[in-house]
């Protein structure tokens, strides 16, 4: 029986479709069905030829089903006459199971749309198809042919006599109309490429799976005679196959949660185009051991313009290169010991076997210790700023913003921890809002859109506002005291605010490198003397002052008798 059913399903029924008999109806197809499409292999088939392979399996089952059932009410009198059901039971349960039929094929018909591009050769017709015809040039073997076999060198009067008439060409006016037409004829295929959209026709596959097993459960409702011609309605094995696999697979699943398919396909070339310039990148650099212009990094490792010159791009295998690099010069040399110098100093003078003199208070060694961490993840990311593999150079960027994030929020903390001495209380409240501020600098650092260069001003405004915290503290300090006591006890921080601020003016206008001439800059960009540098620099200074500072707010502000 099953192989009797897999013949009808795939050559014989179709035979007879074509030649229906006049008391039928022809079964109703959407379009001409292929024979050439296979059942569906997931691991290999795109979602075009599995949607391709689901229409015509379904279409071809119900089409046969339909035969099978039109079939069967010839014999309704023997069946009759077996006293199985009454004729009327029998015609009635036709009638549903055809109506049923039809719905099912009306909804894969509009859901499962015939895809035009289910095969190369298809896209290829489709293409060719688009393409007005131009007129036929001869190729040079049809052009010698014409050229009889010449004994003498003859005069070009005699010349033109031997030649046979030429086919004429188009003229220029011609030859533009078939380029627009044909520019128009590739547009209209380009958008049929960008229509396709898979979404709606996978999301309506467990649909399908429903109605066909409705229709199963209506067939298997009522028991025809074994006996009787047409009489097996079992489920198809392919099609049923095909259907679990689908549907117990990731692969519904994963196209509904995709973006349309067109913005897959730029995706996908943005991709390509990527991989293409990280290569020759890689291949101007040698591997790494030469230095590269800005004009020759790929799009994602361009940061600053105007810097041009002495950039490093070095693979992530050869990762000893990159370490080495802390020893040579390059535009990231200055912007790496401006703040890997300070760290080992100050990092040194937190140990206590080595410098036993001086006593740290908790929160000035939570403050040194979170701008080691800023200088620390700062070096890093400078040194991994030249690495060939993007991912790794990404997340070293992200956790430096981390340390600037922990440095603000720690600077804000001194402030508050000593200028609320008398009032504990709210001064736990403003600590916790540090930490709130602490936070945030390691989850927005880790968005996907923060660390876009067109971004590259909502991210200083972020970091603005994580010290503009501090403003709130402040007012609390000259409500419960005075102003003039408040003013007096934020005096000490406010050279290292003037700090931070003139080195975010360098880094934000990219001063000097954006006005000086373009030899000298090239000298700079050897050593890396620009604004980051700068902006380095009095990041250091900042974090020295704020540490002074801290001596002079340890005495707090006087105390109300109650």
């Amino acid at each position: 029986m099953p192989r009797r059913n897999r013949e009808i399903r795939v050559r014989r029924n179709r035979r007879r479709l074509s030649a229906p008999s006049s008391s039928q109806q022809p079964l109703k197809l959407c379009r001409t069905l292929s024979y050439t499409l296979e059942a569906l292999d997931l691991s290999s088939a795109s979602p075009t030829q599995t949607l391709a392979s689901l229409r015509f399996l379904v279409l071809s089952y119900l089409a046969d089903l339909e035969r099978r059932l039109k079939e069967l009410g010839s014999d309704f009198e023997a069946w009759k006459l077996q006293g199985g059901h009454t004729l009327d039971e029998a015609t009635l349960w036709a009638r549903t199971a055809l109506d049923m039929l039809e719905g099912i094929r009306a909804d894969v018909c509009s859901h499962l749309p015939e895809m035009p591009f289910a095969d190369l050769s298809t896209m290829e017709a489709f293409v060719k198809s688009h393409l007005p015809d131009l007129p036929h040039l001869p190729d040079m073997a049809e052009m010698r042919s014409c050229f009889p076999d010449l004994p003498h060198l003859p005069d070009m009067s005699e010349m033109r006599s031997h030649l046979p008439d030429m086919p004429s060409l188009p003229d220029m006016d011609d030859v533009r109309s078939h380029f627009s037409d044909m520019r128009l004829k590739l547009d209209d295929v380009r958008t049929r490429f960008h229509e396709l959209d898979f979404q709606k026709p996978f999301g309506y596959i467990p649909t399908l799976s429903d109605h066909l097993q409705s229709l199963h459960s209506h067939l298997s409702s009522m028991d025809v005679p074994s006996d009787l011609p047409h009489t097996s309605f079992t489920p198809n094995t392919v099609l049923s196959d095909l259907l679990d696999s689908l549907l117990n697979s990731d692969v519904i699943q994963d196209i509904l949660n995709s973006t349309p398919a067109g913005v897959i396909s730029e995706g996908e070339d943005m991709l390509e185009r990527a991989a293409h310039e990280v290569a020759n990148a890689v291949r101007r650099s040698l591997e790494g051991v030469h230095l590269i212009k800005y004009s020759d990094l790929p799009h994602q490792w361009r940061n600053n313009p105007f810097v041009t010159h002495g950039y490093r791009f070095i693979p992530i295998e050869r990762w000893p290169l990159l370490i080495l690099s802390l020893f040579s010069f390059h535009n990231e040399t200055l912007n790496i010991h401006t703040h890997l110098v300070p760290f080992l100093l100050w990092g040194i003078n937190l140990i206590p076997l080595i410098n036993n003199t001086y006593s740290f208070d908790v929160p000035e060694l939570l403050f040194m210790g979170f701008a080691l961490l800023c200088l620390l993840s700062s070096a890093l990311w400078h040194t991994m700023s030249g690495c060939a593999d993007h991912r790794s150079m990404d997340i070293c960027a992200r956790v430096d913003y981390v340390g600037i994030g922990w440095l603000i929020s720690a600077s804000v903390g001194t402030v508050v921890h000593y200028g609320f001495q008398c009032h504990p209380t709210i001064g736990r409240a403003f600590l916790g809002l540090c930490f709130a501020t602490g936070l945030a600098g390691n989850i927005f650092p880790f968005m996907a859109w923060f660390n876009k260069h067109e971004y590259r001003l909502y991210r200083i405004g972020f970091f603005l506002s994580l010290a503009f915290s501090a403003i709130g503290p402040m007012i609390a300090i000259s409500v419960l005291h005075t102003r003039k006591e408040m003013l007096g006890f934020v005096a000490p921080v406010i050279p290292s605010i003037l700090s931070y601020l003139i080195g975010l003016a360098f880094y934000a206008a990219h001063f000097p490198e954006r006005v000086v001439p373009a030899n000298v800059q090239r000298r700079l960009d050897m050593v890396g003397c620009g604004s980051h540098a700068i902006w380095h620099c009095f990041i250091v200074l900042a974090v020295s002052q704020h540490k002074s500072a801290i001596g002079s707010m340890k005495e707090g502000l006087q105390c109300m008798v109650s």
